[in-house]
């Protein structure tokens, strides 16, 4: 921390330079029976003089009346606080690497003081293990600050005066950003926190909020890293909403669920309810604030209907629930509020391309205790990409310009991550055969879809990529490719009204008669894949797109590398299947990949050198990637196939082109077909490459093979050799 000299000792100078006389504090500052008071301490001129000097950021120290310490009532330390993060601001990376505007975590906690500080302890239900194992955790600890100024106050003697930017900084929420509370499940990216700065203190009816301006060491990996930012820090009096029924669990991943606790007397079994809100038939609306942004693009956008979007996105799922849950009010303003609100961040008309959706729940019940969404401007880009519908008999199909790349990027870390990403072809769709619509009324619905989607994360639905399967969608919660899908599905689906309704006790029946898959499923099933159409996606969906990629590179339209971002790994997930699909699934996979690549060729292909060319660089590319390509290449799912029929095709096709059955196939192309049948492993793939020494040998002795390819086949001969010494590994 030494060697980090100029803005880590501005601000150092900063904290040690503080001051106050009694001049600086109100007579009647303790006057209130507030639990949380900000007391004013002012900055030397000096410290801020020495900040200026070494071009220390603003952002890590900031001067005015804002500076305080805070002063907390003692009887009310030994009560419960929900204390909770929110990152308001990050440097580097900011919104970008997914570390800004999104909330770190809710933990509850108690205060004790001891030896000049302020000790913070975990005083949740998640660490007993058992009558006697039961830790006390201890998570900070903020010095206590001598002031004669503050001790000469009246009713001082109720409080005690502590500094938290002073503290260790290195708990739950400030320090371990990314790491469970309990077991750190999906690891953890630990913050060291060097300095931090308290500003833009506030009361709130039940506790109080400040910021947290801070600066520190964060390793990822790659070596140490300089970061900066902001932390909205809220202290809440612990309360459970009246009424409120913890949601079991449905044994099904359906909903988020809360932090995991401990189950006493069981050892280190663990568990966690469902995150829902408290809601009930009559309550007050939950507020969601709409931030300034929505104007601006509203402005931007005069035809569409951003503002209506938004405002039916959230409240669309009062239809739902059957009675007024969620309310819209719109805000000019583009502060990033505090825990006490529920807000949609509208970032336009920064083109930053996704959203992400995120919530505050009890650790003790999963009671929802707030909700944000960060919607990035980068939306708006796509709205351009809508027309009109022409009329049913004059449609016809058409390529879509290349759209900005967009994804809903994740919630915490400690939950699934959401990327969404807009398609570069699409194909036109009827959305009710007697419904025609504008582009104005297409874009403000897909603007609607965006949201829903994202409003029903903080309601606690989790993703269902497999709401396709029931076209277009069962569910808003599934990432929808086909513009048209989206714009069909503008409000929550069939299988979101019933998952909410069993969720918060509105009905008895679970959405188990819907297709359901979510995030981990994402690596073994290929009908749960995210931007897939169809009830028989590979038939429906990818075969089509993936021939039309084909035929544009055969054409030479664009080039075969292309087939690594269009739909490749989409179409070979299915060869992977290892029991989703039906086993002609698996084997029609691989001739659907191979395309007019494979062997024979078509004579009028065989005859035209270039698309030969091109046939040998995708039948290349496609026996790569089946078996030889790193798994990182491969997309979501990785593992080589296992089924026989499909193996058995590979293997057919590889000993084809290996023997070049069609006199078109190249050098290269037979080598990587001698290590794809190696890497097989499979008695078919053994016998092929037996086969194809064979008929190598007998041509080199029969003198087939023109005297300018005999060095390269009696390469392939001794490559083959090489494979079968011995084969099976």
């Amino acid at each position: 921390m030494k060697e980090r000299c100029a803005p880590f000792a501005a601000v150092l100078l900063l904290a040690a330079c503080s001051s106050e006389s009694a001049s600086d504090l109100p007579p009647d500052l303790l006057a209130t029976d507030s639990e949380f008071i900000a007391v004013p301490r002012t900055l030397d001129s000096h410290a801020e003089s020495a900040r200026q000097s070494s071009n220390a950021p603003a952002v890590i120290a900031q001067t005015g009346t804002q500076n305080f310490y805070l002063a907390i009532r003692k009887d009310s330390l030994g009560a419960r606080w929900f204390l909770s993060a929110y990152t308001k601001q990050w440097f580097p990376g900011d919104v970008l690497q997914g570390l800004a505007d999104f909330s770190l975590g809710t933990r509850v906690v108690s205060f004790r003081a001891q030896n000049d500080k302020l000790f913070l302890f975990d005083a949740s239900n998640q660490f007993k293990a058992s009558a006697v194992e039961d830790p006390t955790l201890v998570l900070e600890a903020w010095p206590v600050v001598h002031s004669a100024a503050f001790d000469s106050l009246p009713n001082s003697d109720r409080y005690v005066l502590v500094d938290p930017s002073a503290g260790l900084n290195q708990f739950g929420v400030t320090g371990d950003l990314f790491a469970d509370p309990l077991l750190a499940a999906w690891g953890s990216v630990p913050l060291d926190v060097g300095l931090a700065f308290l500003q833009n203190f506030r009361k709130l009816g039940d506790g109080a909020t400040f910021e947290e301006v801070f600066t520190g060491v964060s390793d990822w990996g790659y070596g140490p890293l300089s970061v900066w930012g902001t932390l909205g820090m809220t202290l809440r009096r612990y309360a459970e909403g009246a009424g409120f029924e913890p949601a079991p669990d449905p044994g099904v991943p359906y909903y988020f669920p809360s932090d995991r606790r401990l189950i006493p007397e069981t050892g280190d079994a663990v568990e966690a309810n469902p995150v829902k809100f408290n809601v009930h038939e009559g309550m007050k609306p939950i507020e969601v604030e709409v931030g300034e942004g929505a104007f601006r693009a509203q402005a931007d956008f005069p035809d569409v209907d951003v503002l209506g979007a938004f405002e039916r996105g959230v409240e669309s799922w009062n239809d739902v629930f059957g009675f007024p849950v969620l309310e819209v009010s719109f805000v000019h303003s583009d502060a990033v509020p505090d825990d006490d609100k529920n807000f949609v961040l509208v970032d336009y008309p920064n083109p930053t391309p996704f959203a992400f959706a995120d919530f505050r729940a009890n650790p003790n019940n999963g009671e929802v205790r707030g909700m944000s969404v960060y919607f990035g401007g980068g939306f708006f880009g796509v709205l351009a990409n809508f027309a009109d519908d022409a009329p049913p008999a004059a449609a016809v199909a058409r390529a879509k310009q290349p759209l900005h790349a967009l994804s809903w990027g994740g919630m915490p870390a400690h939950r699934p991550a959401c990327v969404y990403s807009t398609p570069e072809f699409d194909r036109p769709r009827s959305l009710e055969a007697d419904e025609s619509l504008t582009a104005s009324e297409k874009a403000t619905r897909y603007l609607q879809h965006v949201v829903a989607h994202e409003v029903g994360h903080t309601l606690g639905l989790r993703h269902n990529f497999a709401g396709s399967l029931e076209p277009p969608s069962s569910s808003v919660m599934d990432y929808l490719d086909d513009l048209s899908d989206a714009v069909a599905l503008s409000e929550p689906g069939s299988y979101d009204r019933d998952a909410i309704r069993y969720l918060y006790g509105l009905s008895s029946d679970a959405p188990s008669n819907h297709p359901f898959c979510t995030d981990e499923e994402l690596t073994s099933n290929p009908t749960c894949q995210t931007f897939d159409s169809g009830a028989d996606p590979l038939y429906d969906w990818w075969a089509p797109y993936y021939a039309l990629v084909a035929s544009l590179i055969f054409d030479g339209s664009v080039d075969a590398s292309v087939l690594d971002e269009y739909f490749l790994n989409q179409v070979l997930e299915f060869a992977r299947d290892k029991g989703f699909v039906p086993a002609a699934e698996r084997v029609d996979a691989v001739a659907i990949a191979l395309d007019r690549a494979a062997v024979p060729m078509s004579d009028a292909d065989a005859a035209d050198p270039a698309i030969t060319a091109t046939a040998n660089v995708i039948a290349g590319k496609v026996l790569r990637r089946l078996v030889l390509d790193d798994p990182s290449l491969r997309g979501t799912m990785t593992d080589d196939p296992t089924d026989p029929g499909a193996i058995a095709l590979v293997a057919e096709q590889a000993g084809r082109m290996l023997r070049n059955e069609d006199g078109v196939r190249t050098f290269a192309l037979r080598c990587t077909a001698v290590d794809t049948l190696k890497k097989l492993q499979a008695s078919g793939a053994f016998l092929e490459l037996r086969a194809s020494r064979g008929a190598l040998a007998e041509a080199l002795t029969s003198g087939d093979v023109p005297s300018d390819e005999i060095p390269y086949v009696d390469d392939l001969v001794a490559r083959i050799d090489a494979a079968l010494a011995p084969y099976f590994e």
